[in-house]
């Protein structure tokens, strides 16, 4: 039988430097989630000094940079250390329970955590207007307060099997001594930071889009439609004129997303201040500037006689 070959393990100074960022992750992130659940403490029982649109920029900052970032640091480098180590992915028991803790991390980070605190910050920037926007508000508050708790006490736990090493050592790791398997598991780990940051630029390009705002002076009365497309769904907008004023403007679209509920008060937005570029939702910052971009596209239909009604 064909023995597998063995690919050369890191050690010496570029373990050292690989174990120095890895730690500067996990502190990062354990940090990040501290402070961040001191605040929403803080917010929850109204004792905050600062004004409620500070702190929530604070709150957005805190999570859409430092933990977000930290925890996708933290994870790469793990994987590089079980797989470019003598340690190894599956060898020891305890590092198997690692990882499913570790993967349990990302489950809540990424389906309760990170989104409840997107929707109070994106409730409070929109304004709550009704006693239903005061509850999902108290709820989600609530919620990402007790999974920030339960995130802090998985870190912990992971830290203490780190520190203890319970569990003994498996016989054989086939991740990490297989060269095939490795070069398998790294580059499904490039391709998914690839898929990540295109992600993210397409994010960045969509929250830095200019919005032109086209003037209603010589406007026929009349209602216009515009569309924009974000690559996730189709945001549809009616806007209607009267009196070269914009009166009304309604919207929807196809894209099922909790955002496009947080993004809704942009449209008071415009009608208050007569622009199509009004301040976005924080928190729901993406899915305000593809309504806006479809208030604009409707508009600019204004010149061309292109309208719904008149």
């Amino acid at each position: 039988m064909k023995k597998i070959k063995k690919m050369k393990k890191i050690s010496g100074i570029s373990l050292s430097i690989l174990k120095t960022v890895h730690l500067l992750f996990i502190v990062l992130f354990f940090g990040g989630l501290a402070v961040l659940l001191v605040i929403l403490e803080f917010k929850s029982s109204g004792s905050l000094i600062l004004s409620s649109a500070e702190v929530d920029l604070i709150i957005y900052r805190l999570n859409g940079n430092l933990i977000y970032y930290s925890f996708l640091g933290l994870t790469t480098t793990a994987i590089i250390y079980g797989l470019f180590t003598n340690w190894g992915i599956l060898k020891h028991r305890w590092i198997i329970i690692k990882w499913v803790l570790l993967f349990t991390i990302a489950g809540i980070y990424i389906i309760v955590f990170s989104p409840s605190i997107n929707g109070i910050v994106s409730l409070s920037s929109g304004g709550l207007n009704s006693r239903e926007a005061e509850t999902l508000y108290e709820v989600l508050l609530r919620k990402s307060i007790s999974s920030n708790i339960t995130l802090i006490s998985i870190l912990l736990i992971i830290f203490f099997i780190s520190t203890l090493k319970p569990f003994g050592r498996r016989i054989y790791d086939l991740l990490s001594e297989n060269k095939i398997a490795r070069i398998s598991i790294f580059v499904l780990l490039m391709l998914s930071v690839g898929f990540g940051i295109m992600g993210s630029l397409n994010l960045n390009r969509l929250r830095s889009m200019e919005i032109n705002n086209p003037g209603l002076t010589n406007t026929d009365d009349g209602i216009y439609k515009g569309e924009f497309n974000d690559g996730a769904g189709i945001y549809t907008v009616e806007v209607e004129v009267n009196n070269h004023r914009i009166s009304q403007v309604k919207m929807e679209t196809e894209r099922k997303s909790v955002y496009v509920n947080y993004a809704r008060p942009i449209i008071d937005r415009i009608v208050k201040q007569q622009t199509v570029n009004v301040d976005a939702i924080t928190g729901a910052t993406t899915t305000s500037k593809c309504i806006m971009k479809a208030a604009e596209n409707a508009l600019k239909k204004a010149g061309t006689g292109d309208h719904l009604t008149k």
